[in-house]
């Protein structure tokens, strides 16, 4: 929520969110962390977590898609369902600790959903587009589940009120710059932890010098890569 850091060799930051890295994580790891780790941390710890519940994380092979896996898997989930658009994504998922991956262009969401859940439906969905995936998510849902929403392909999202009012479902929205800091602090010393322990994959796609911040840029937009883009500066 700043004017100024972004392509910058250096930015002030305040001194909370410089946050230090251990002796084994490299920066490209921090690089990482800080928007998309983060991000999949709440989506997954919210509301009373995961424990013991179906949860479903749709793009499992972005950025905070493949972290959500997991940490849901940390977490103590009880059975890892993601959605991909294909082949390596998926393997990319299973690699994260995805239990059942499943390609959203191909296969039958809701009743290999059903099958997986013996019939009980998704307690938890962590949303990368909401836009798109309304409807789906309220009909894999079960009665009270919840939808924790981090992203969308547009500003704004019809809603189908008599589906999901019949659900009782539940819809979280949050971005990780509005995090109260005590949540951000638990997040962060919980992350590093983590990163410590060597616990966590990181999936870096592309490693280009700041000089190609465009051809980066390009990457992103798009969707050339599964995972993150680092841009090193030297």
């Amino acid at each position: 929520m700043r004017p100024f850091g972004t392509a910058a060799q250096y930015v002030v930051l305040p001194s909370e969110q410089a946050v230090s890295l251990p002796p084994n994580a490299d920066l490209a790891a921090g690089a990482c962390l800080g928007i998309p780790a983060l991000t999949a941390y709440h989506a997954i710890t919210a509301g009373g977590g995961v424990a013991n519940k179906n949860v479903l994380v749709a793009g499992g092979a972005g950025a905070v898609g493949h972290y959500a896996i997991q940490l849901a898997r940390i977490k103590g989930a009880r059975q890892i369902i993601v959605t991909v658009s294909g082949p390596e994504k998926a393997a990319l998922a299973r690699e994260a600790g995805a239990d059942i991956v499943l390609n959203y262009r191909t296969d039958d969401l809701a009743s290999s959903i059903s099958d997986a859940t013996r019939g009980q439906g998704i307690d938890r969905i962590v949303e990368v587009d909401m836009a798109a995936n309304m409807n789906t998510d309220i009909a894999l849902l079960r009665q009270g589940g919840e939808v924790i929403v981090y992203g969308s392909s547009t500003p704004e999202i019809g809603v189908p009120f008599s589906a999901a009012i019949r659900k009782g479902i539940h819809m979280y929205f949050f971005i990780v710059y509005n995090l109260d800091d005590s949540v951000r602090n638990v997040a962060i010393s919980d992350l590093s932890k983590l990163l410590e322990g060597n616990q966590l994959i990181h999936n870096i796609a592309v490693r280009l010098p700041l000089s190609k911040i465009a051809e980066a840029h390009n990457l992103v937009e798009q969707g050339r890569v599964m995972g993150n883009v680092i841009l090193e500066v030297h």
